[in-house]
């Protein structure tokens, strides 16, 4: 047993570990806005409709939210700059791992959900390296089946297909990791400094909405996952600033169609705070770790003018963590924890709400 043990830990010292980091991807120039939500809406698992149907539906949806989408993009220059930013947090990880390391090397990867590079394009670029095994690892710190969930089926299924002898993992959120929790709190800390000490505030975390039906039908976890997100945070915020007066609430954002979705909506909710006398606002992306539509123009346009509005005094927005150096350290830590290479919470993950499809690694679930 000693000499087996003693054999495994020689290997690992030698391995070549395969990283594919996930997002979801955006259009980078106008002409990409169609075809980025013919993606989007062409996939079941965010707008469900009978399968038969769905290419004729999403085509003419992203027909008529094409015009409107554009716009969006224009008023943030053109495009989104999530790719941009998601190779350069893939270079920065790919760095830190391989930092202090002789033998055993790391090669990261982006894989985009709806945009380029996707998971296709991402693996075999990946696979060029000979990994001895692949790890998942999302950008998406909360579960569900609308992200990690999609993300993680659409990507088994290519490698099974083009490399089904390669062992797989994944790491399907860490919405309570510490490392991850340090830098969310972090840039918090960098806005409520902005703020009088004297002075009350009020943390806003926003987060991307989903229809309700999936959490209270369907058993997502993504709620559960962010509200524990925002409770251990919230935990390190009070620990950093005992003497701070600071209250908090989650709210939900993006929401379209016509379904109930998650609440309290983020417009209604600093409408709300307005209306209480609220004069400091810090609003934190908190689903969110890359900028994107949804934070350089839901929330640094539509809300903070929403803020003038109804005149409260100072709106701030916490920055997303995007290429932070803490955040980047917190993935490489989680990826050596879950690679065996650090000793950590690597057990499997126990939830049942089927986002975490079960791909082994060496003889184990995903977790």
């Amino acid at each position: 047993m000693a000499d087996q043990l003693l054999s495994h830990s020689q290997d690992l010292s030698q391995e070549r570990l395969g990283i594919l980091l996930f997002n979801l991807g955006g259009p980078e120039t106008l002409e990409d806005v169609h075809p980025f939500l013919l993606n989007l809406f062409s996939d079941p698992e965010i707008f469900r409709v009978p399968r038969l149907l769905q290419p004729i539906i999403a085509r003419v949806i992203a027909r008529r939210r094409a015009p409107k989408s554009r716009e969006y993009y224009r008023r943030i220059g053109g495009g989104s700059p999530l790719r941009r930013i998601t190779e350069e947090q893939a270079r920065m990880l790919e760095e830190e791992l391989n930092k202090d390391e002789t033998e055993r090397r790391f090669s990261v990867q982006v894989a985009m959900r709806y945009a380029p590079p996707r998971a296709d394009q991402a693996i075999r670029k990946l696979l060029e390296a000979r990994p001895d095994r692949i790890l998942f690892l999302p950008l998406y710190p909360h579960r569900s089946r609308t992200t990690t969930g999609s993300s993680f089926r659409e990507a088994k299924e290519v490698l099974e297909r083009i490399s089904p002898e390669t062992p797989l993992t994944g790491i399907p959120a860490y919405p309570v990791y510490p490392p991850f929790i340090e830098s969310l709190a972090e840039t918090i800390g960098d806005s409520i400094r902005e703020v009088p000490r004297e002075e009350p505030l009020h943390i806003v975390f926003s987060a991307h909405g989903i229809p309700e039906f999936l959490v209270e039908k369907d058993k997502d976890p993504y709620q559960s996952d962010t509200e524990a997100t925002v409770r251990t945070t919230m935990e390190r915020i009070r620990f950093y600033f005992p003497d701070r007066e600071i209250h908090h609430t989650l709210a939900y954002q993006s929401r379209v169609g016509p379904l109930k979705w998650l609440g309290p909506d983020t417009r209604s909710e600093l409408a709300r705070l307005a209306h209480a006398g609220v004069r400091n606002i810090v609003m934190v992306p908190v689903s969110f770790v890359s900028d994107h539509q949804e934070t350089l123009y839901e929330m640094d346009i539509l809300y903070r003018d929403l803020a003038r509005e109804l005149e409260i005094p100072r709106f701030l927005r916490a920055s997303s963590l995007n290429t932070r150096p803490l955040f980047i350290r917190a993935l490489s830590s989680l990826v050596r924890e879950k690679a065996g290479i650090l000793p950590g919470p690597s057990s499997p993950c126990p939830c049942e709400c089927g986002v975490c499809p079960s791909v082994p690694l060496s003889g184990h679930p995903m977790g």
